[in-house]
C-alpha cells in the first residue's frame, strides 16, 4: 500500500509541474493545451481516486463501503476518458457525427454500467466487511480504453509520418509504458502501477511535444534552422563527406502578392513535400528561411544527388498541374570532405552560390 501511494504521490507531482509549464507555454496551440490539461487533470482525479480505493482496501470495514464503491464507480467510469482526451489533441479538426458517435458512445457505456456496478457488482463488488471484488465484467473499462488507444496510436503514427524515425521510437516508447502497466496490473491485482505509469508518460509526452517545436518547422514539418545550425556543425566534425544541397522557392514574393499569404504558405508546404519525396533515403531535409530549404546528404555520391534533383524537377511538374500558379525551385550542391580544406560553412556558401547561379540560368530561360 506504502509503495503505491508513494508511486502515486510522485504521479500527482510530475502532473502539477506539467500543467504549470502547459500554462505557461502551450502544447500545440491553445486549444490543444485546454486538452492536454484536461487529461492532466483528470489522470490527477483518477490517481487521488485510485490511492483512496488502495487505502480503503487496505483497511476492510462495513464502515468504509460507501465510499469505496463511489470511489471505484467513479475510477473505472473516468479510466477511459484519458485515451479519448489524447485521441482528440492528435485528431484532425474534420469531425464528422458519426466519428463523434463512435468515439463518445463507448465511454457512456462504459460509465454506465460502472456506475450502475454500485449496486449490480458488473464490474466491481465491495462486499459488507468492505473487501473489493473483481466482477464478470471487470476487463470492459480495459477494453474500452484499449479502443481508444489504438485510435490513438493510429492518429500519432498518421499525424508523425514526417518526422524522423529517431523522433518516432520516443513516441512508441511514450506510448508503450502504461499499455504495458495495463497489462500487468490486469495480470496481478496486487501491482497497481496504471495511472502513475500515465502521469510520467504525460510529463514525458509533453517534453516531446515542446522538443518537436525547438527541432520543427511547425508548417512543413521539415526541421527547422535551429536543427540545420547543429546538424551542420555535427556532420562537419564528423563525417568524411557531407552533400550540402540550397534549394529555394523562387517568385514566393509574388506568389503572396497575388494570391495572398495563404497561397504562399501551400506553395511552401507543396515544396517542401517535393524535398522530401525526392530526398528520401539520401539526405535530411531543413527549413532554413522563409523560402529557403537545404538538404544535408551524408556519405552519399554526388551522382545520387543529381538523380534526386532530376526527381525534384519531375515531382515539381507533377504537382504544378494542380497549382494555379507553378512552383520553381532553384538548387545548388557543393560537397565537403574533412580532409579537404574548407569548412562545412565555406562548403554551404559554395552550394548558395550554386543555387544563385541556377536561379539567374532559370530566369533567364523564361
Amino acid at each position: 500500500m506504502t509503495a503505491t501511494i508513494v508511486e502515486n504521490t510522485l504521479g500527482i507531482f510530475s502532473l502539477c509541474l506539467t500543467i504549470s509549464f502547459a500554462k505557461k507555454n502551450n502544447v500545440v496551440n491553445r486549444q490543444k493545451t485546454k486538452i492536454y490539461l484536461c487529461a492532466a487533470v483528470t489522470t490527477i482525479v483518477l490517481l487521488l481516486l485510485e490511492t483512496g480505493t488502495v487505502y480503503l482496501g487496505n483497511n476492510s470495514s462495513a464502515s468504509y463501503v460507501i465510499p469505496h464503491r463511489i470511489m471505484n464507480s467513479l475510477g473505472f467510469s473516468l479510466s477511459p476518458l484519458v485515451p479519448l482526451l489524447l485521441l482528440y489533441l492528435n485528431r484532425n479538426s474534420k469531425r464528422s457525427v458519426l466519428s463523434s458517435l463512435l468515439l463518445w458512445t463507448p465511454l457512456l457505456i462504459n460509465a454506465c454500467i460502472c456506475m450502475l456496478s454500485y449496486r449490480t457488482a458488473w464490474v466491481f463488488d465491495v462486499d459488507a466487511t468492505g473487501h473489493y471484488i473483481r466482477g464478470s465484467f471487470f476487463m470492459l473499462p480495459a477494453i474500452v480504453s484499449t479502443y481508444y488507444v489504438i485510435g490513438l496510436t493510429t492518429a500519432l503514427l498518421r499525424n508523425h509520418a514526417g518526422y524522423e524515425q529517431e523522433d518516432n521510437k520516443v513516441l512508441i516508447l511514450i506510448l508503450l509504458v502504461p499499455v504495458l502497466c495495463m497489462v500487468i496490473q490486469i495480470m496481478y491485482a496486487d501491482i497497481i502501477v496504471i495511472w502513475a505509469s500515465v502521469a510520467i508518460s504525460l510529463l514525458m509526452y509533453y517534453i516531446y511535444l515542446r522538443e518537436l517545436q525547438f527541432t520543427y518547422d511547425a508548417p512543413t514539418l521539415i526541421k527547422n534552422r535551429a536543427a540545420f545550425e547543429k546538424a551542420i556543425e555535427h556532420y562537419g566534425n564528423t563525417s568524411e563527406q557531407v552533400v550540402v544541397v540550397v534549394i529555394d522557392l523562387n517568385q514566393l514574393k509574388t506568389i503572396n502578392d497575388c494570391f495572398g499569404h495563404t497561397a504562399g504558405d501551400e506553395a511552401i508546404l507543396d515544396c517542401a513535400n517535393v524535398i522530401k519525396q525526392s530526398f528520401k533515403g539520401i539526405g535530411s531535409p531543413f527549413r532554413i528561411g522563409g523560402d529557403e530549404f537545404c538538404v544535408l546528404c551524408k556519405d552519399i555520391p554526388a551522382a545520387e544527388v543529381d538523380r534526386a534533383l532530376n526527381e525534384l524537377d519531375h515531382a515539381a511538374k507533377d504537382i504544378n498541374r494542380n497549382r494555379v500558379f507553378p512552383i520553381v525551385l532553384a538548387y545548388g550542391y557543393s560537397v565537403f570532405i574533412t580532409r579537404g580544406r574548407d569548412n562545412i560553412h565555406t562548403v554551404f556558401t559554395y552550394a548558395d552560390k550554386a543555387m544563385y547561379e541556377h536561379k539567374s540560368m532559370l530566369k533567364t530561360s523564361v
